[in-house]
């Protein structure tokens, strides 16, 4: 089975969609009635949907947030543009294989892919 993500509001369209038509459950912030939401409400959604979280906020590089995170954080640590969008999409596909052990924290970027115990501090 396929992880699930849940994308925060902070991940543009043009990458959810990629990944939807690589094969990817994800659940958009903006298509939900969630919008707004807190940093802790997103992983409380995430928990109770069983879904890794797909974020470019980086509140959650820090260990005291990801402490309730049951499934896996991916942080893209660059940002999302016309030029790398696909490459992008292509190293989250890459994480996801790599975190087969579910509670990790993925920094993906274009040319990277950096896996973490969700309990590390991360400079």
């Amino acid at each position: 089975m396929p992880p699930k993500l849940l994308a925060d509001e902070n991940i543009p369209w043009p990458l959810i969609r990629l990944l939807r038509n690589m094969g990817l459950d994800i659940l958009w912030i903006p298509e939900t009635n969630y919008r707004g939401i807190s940093d802790d409400e997103v992983i409380n959604l995430a928990n109770r949907t069983e879904r890794m979280i797909l974020t470019r906020d980086s509140d959650y590089l820090k260990p005291s947030l990801r402490r309730g995170v049951r499934h896996g954080v991916l942080y893209v640590a660059e940002p999302i543009r016309k030029d790398n969008v696909r490459k992008i999409a292509e190293n989250t596909i890459r994480a996801l294989e790599a975190m087969r052990q579910r509670r990790l924290l993925a920094l993906v970027t274009s040319v990277m892919i950096e896996l973490y115990p969700l309990s590390c501090s991360i400079q």
